[in-house]
């Protein structure tokens, strides 16, 4: 009977605790709060897009569709997550948009006040669909080089845009981010456009060799499991 007694109490408090954990998850702001948009005052416009401006739904509508025409444009196809647009930055903070915009694997694309435009969107969408096929093993060995990521997304949208040239030197050094930590550091190394820059060059410089079918192989292929760069010599060698 105590020992009964004691597993009950046990079973008890973890419940509790847990339940206590989902209720201060949701009290709390971040990007958890994409789970249930309406929970926190956004008005879903258009299926799957949300904002707390529903007065300019068209307009957001409107961007929305053109940044997944641009993607599907160079893909072939476009994933269709959930879109948040926080037109207000009291909105942005609740839903944890640091920056001007963010995705999360292919479930959702949140943009801030900074990022309601083509450009971002366009951007973020094409992390979405880049991220389409990606599972839990991915989070601890990524199929891509951040540099690639961050490059592809920037050449399919053109955003952010930098009108200097990469040098070799810009170049060399985007590609030694493999992973995102060392991204943040080479872009404080060279300045958000140079390094966004550097980084679309390079992968402006695969598709020349390869083609755009080569480089939609190359990110199938890394997708499904092989090596980055072993493909990336195959594509580029025929």
């Amino acid at each position: 009977m105590a020992k009964g007694g004691k597993l009950g109490r046990s079973f008890a408090f973890l419940t509790n605790a847990a339940f206590a954990g989902l209720v201060l998850g949701a009290a709390l702001p971040g990007t958890q709060r994409a789970v249930c948009p309406e929970c926190y005052g956004l008005t879903e416009i258009a299926p799957r897009i949300w904002t707390d401006a529903p007065g300019r739904g068209s307009e957001l509508t409107r961007l929305v569709g053109e940044a997944r025409g641009r993607v599907a444009e160079f893909f072939g196809a476009a994933s269709t997550p959930m879109v948040v647009l926080c037109t207000m930055r009291r909105c942005a903070r609740d839903f944890g948009i640091g920056g001007n915009g963010l995705s999360i694997a292919d479930l959702v694309v949140m943009a801030g006040p900074g990022g309601i435009t083509r450009g971002t969107l366009t951007h973020e969408m094409t992390h979405s669909q880049l991220h389409r096929s990606m599972g839990l093993r991915n989070l601890v060995s990524p199929p891509f080089p951040t540099w690639f990521d961050e490059g592809l997304a920037t050449l399919v949208a053109r955003h952010p845009n930098w009108t200097g040239r990469p040098s070799a030197a810009d170049r060399a050094r985007v590609r030694e981010a493999e992973r995102f930590w060392q991204w943040d550091d080479a872009y404080r190394d060279l300045g958000v456009g140079r390094a966004y820059a550097a980084a679309a060059a390079e992968v402006a410089a695969i598709e020349d060799e390869a083609g755009r079918n080569g480089l939609l192989e190359l990110i199938r292929r890394a997708g499904a499991g092989e090596p980055f760069e072993r493909v990336v010599v195959q594509i580029t060698l025929r």
